[in-house]
């Protein structure tokens, strides 16, 4: 707080405009201008996710579908020259044109596909107001608040639906397209489930916490002035 001599040497309390410099309101000026092109594009980008999401549900699956198979003799890699001591090389993936998948199948597997550019654009719809609220006069507000909180909601639900839906949808799509081949070798786990997303989430709502009370100690301090 500032205060300026006036009307022969009484004082007054000066509010200031803002908590930022210059150089640091140029930045959350261009945080703020950056995060909602890219809260634009990435909500733009899932509509049209969703078009194909269900355009491909409805009919009956789309090409570059890539499955994981199990290790097995029928899936090993012939051209390879066999050498005494070299492990034997077996295909991990299979990549192909796939249709005929149910719309349950289909939903699952490309769920995802829409799933994240929506959460994108939600993290980034937050930056944008955390960044308006610590240029503000007010930073710790209720926004900024509410900010962490989508934040942080978004990151771990999101982080771990992409993944179980993922996992689902996969698993589906190669029991219908692949059990009637030797490609087919039961469940397969493609890739061990990431805790990161949890973890963020949970950091970011610990901020939820601090932000709280940093909230009340600026309405402690307004009630000083």
């Amino acid at each position: 707080m500032r205060r300026n001599e006036e009307d022969g040497g009484a004082q007054r309390p000066e509010r200031v405009v803002s908590t930022t410099g210059s150089r640091s309101a140029g930045l959350l000026k261009l945080v703020q201008s950056g995060s909602a092109i890219y809260c634009l594009g990435a909500f733009l980008s899932a509509a049209f996710a969703l078009f194909v999401l269900f355009s491909s549900a409805f009919g009956g699956g789309a090409p570059a579908i890539t499955l994981p198979i199990g290790a097995s003799a029928a899936t090993e890699v012939s051209a390879l020259p066999s050498r005494t001591g070299m492990p034997d090389a077996h295909f991990t993936e299979v990549l192909f044109s796939a249709w005929g998948l149910s719309p349950a199948a289909s939903l699952l597997y490309y769920s995802p596909m829409a799933l994240t550019p929506i959460a994108h654009g939600l993290v980034a719809l937050a930056i944008n107001r955390l960044a308006m609220s610590a240029d503000s006069e007010r930073p710790f507000g209720r926004s900024a608040r509410r900010a962490l909180t989508v934040s942080a909601i978004t990151i771990a639900l999101s982080g771990t639906a992409i993944q179980v839906l993922h996992g689902f949808g996969t698993d589906l799509a190669r029991s219908e397209l692949l059990r009637t081949t030797n490609l087919y070798a039961g469940h397969v786990v493609s890739a061990p489930f990431d805790w990161s997303p949890i973890f963020v989430g949970l950091a970011v709502g610990v901020l939820v916490v601090v932000f709280r009370a940093g909230e009340r100690f600026q309405e402690e301090a307004d009630g000083l002035i």
